[in-house]
């Protein structure tokens, strides 16, 4: 079985050569894209496509595009929180200008539909796919336009709290998994099945990166200050309980939602590509083929 690092050698490849001009925007999506993050969602399209019998070649070109679009959303939340860096190094608007970057972020969202093309799957396919694509960039932005509001207002209620992070984080997990089932060509029961996987597992992960920063020897190293209250703030304000309390019921929440993650996952065969899904519901850090770490 092709591990995830030869996979994800196939997406840097694949990153590398959408953006070989000399122009700003070429420079700009390299620098942010390379090297790639743990590319997630990539892998989960990938994963999913595989697990269902598809084709490696037809799945990778799909997965490119996904990351092209999760790193220009990146790039356009640097501009909206100001922040300055971005996994360790300058945000792309603080070394090529703000200007520059958001016409980066916005030929990256449309690199996306530019790499499905090149996936030589059915036309029908592609429609249905593309489908899957443009709701699930609607619902991040519309989870983007949320987060900023929740770090503007105050006594957000925790149900807000989980919209924002269905739109944000769990519907794009969820079209990842969708869109390799599709490309896979799954009967219409398995892709069910693997996007409710995406969509549980983005929720969960979503808790996750909100406990990192309530826990004793958890390593924020890379990752960016959130600005919004973290799930254990917002059930802290609503029932009145000391943090060590809300920590446990968030971890139950997030662990709830694994449960759902593996519940879906088991409705396919036992393979080695099943595993592989898996292991990104797993306890700790989640597995990367790099060292590298996005949102």
């Amino acid at each position: 079985m092709i591990t995830d690092a030869e996979v994800a050698e196939r997406l840097r490849v694949g990153i590398a050569g959408r953006w070989v001009g000399d122009d700003p925007v070429s420079a700009a999506a390299r620098y942010a894209m390379l090297p790639p993050g743990r590319l997630m969602r990539p892998l989960l399209l990938v994963r999913s496509a595989l697990a269902v019998g598809g084709v490696l070649d037809e799945a990778v070109p799909a997965a490119v595009g996904l990351e092209c679009a999760h790193v220009g959303g990146l790039i356009h939340d640097d501009l909206i929180d100001q922040g300055e860096s971005r996994r360790g190094r300058p945000a792309v608007h603080s070394v090529f200008g703000a200007e520059t970057a958001i016409v980066t972020g916005s030929a990256l969202f449309f690199t996306w539909f530019e790499a499905l093309a090149d996936s030589g799957v059915p036309a029908e396919t592609l429609v249905e796919v593309m489908r899957v694509q443009a709701d699930a960039g609607r619902l991040a932005c519309r989870g983007a336009a949320m987060e900023v509001a929740m770090a503007e207002g105050v006594d957000t209620p925790v149900s807000t709290y989980l919209e924002m992070a269905h739109y944000k984080t769990a519907a794009m997990t969820s079209a990842a998994c969708r869109t390799g089932a599709l490309l896979g060509g799954a009967a219409p029961e398995r892709v069910v099945a693997l996007s409710g996987f995406g969509e549980a597992l983005g929720m969960a992960l979503q808790i996750r990166d909100d406990l990192a920063p309530h826990r004793q020897h958890s390593d924020m190293a890379g990752r960016r200050a959130v600005r919004r209250p973290t799930l254990p703030d917002l059930l802290a304000q609503r029932r009145s309980q000391v943090l060590v309390d809300v920590v446990h019921q968030a971890t139950d929440l997030a662990d709830h939602y694994l449960d759902r993650a593996h519940a879906h996952l088991a409705q396919l065969p036992d393979t080695p590509h099943r595993r592989a899904l898996e292991s990104w519901t797993h306890s700790g850090p989640v597995p990367t083929p790099r060292s590298n770490q996005d949102n």
